[in-house]
């Protein structure tokens, strides 16, 4: 939704508050879900996830081997375990191991979420 029309609907909702997201392609669903859900969460009473530390808490980019930044820049392009495994010449169950090792240093819950956090370090 537009600015504009969000501050209509805002103002119609009582208690409502405006917040407003950098970009212009919000889709909650396909990302970070929980950042939106803490956004709006206090609004509909739900009890909202903690936040992540933040990226400069810990760089843990670093940690990401050079094989794991390959297979994460191709997780970023969409590619599934198979596709992966059949570019890099490699087993699927290889590549599955490498994309839980990039979550877990990441401590990110989806493929969707390392790759966006890839793409705000530049490493895409």
């Amino acid at each position: 939704m537009r600015l504009s029309g969000g501050r209509e609907v805002a103002a119609l909702l009582p208690d409502a508050e405006l917040v407003t997201l950098p970009g212009d392609a919000h889709l909650p669903w396909h990302g970070d879900g929980d950042a939106v859900l803490r956004a709006v969460g206090p609004f509909l009473g739900v009890e909202a996830p903690p936040a992540p530390p933040s990226e400069s808490d810990c760089d843990t980019l670093a940690e990401i081997s050079e094989r794991e930044r390959e297979v994460l820049g191709l997780v970023a392009q969409g590619l599934s375990d198979t596709q992966i495994a059949e570019r890099l010449v490699i087993s699927p169950h290889t590549v599955h191991r490498h994309v839980a090792n990039i979550l877990a240093k990441l401590r990110l819950p989806t493929r969707a979420a390392a790759a966006a956090r890839a793409a705000r370090a530049g490493l895409l």
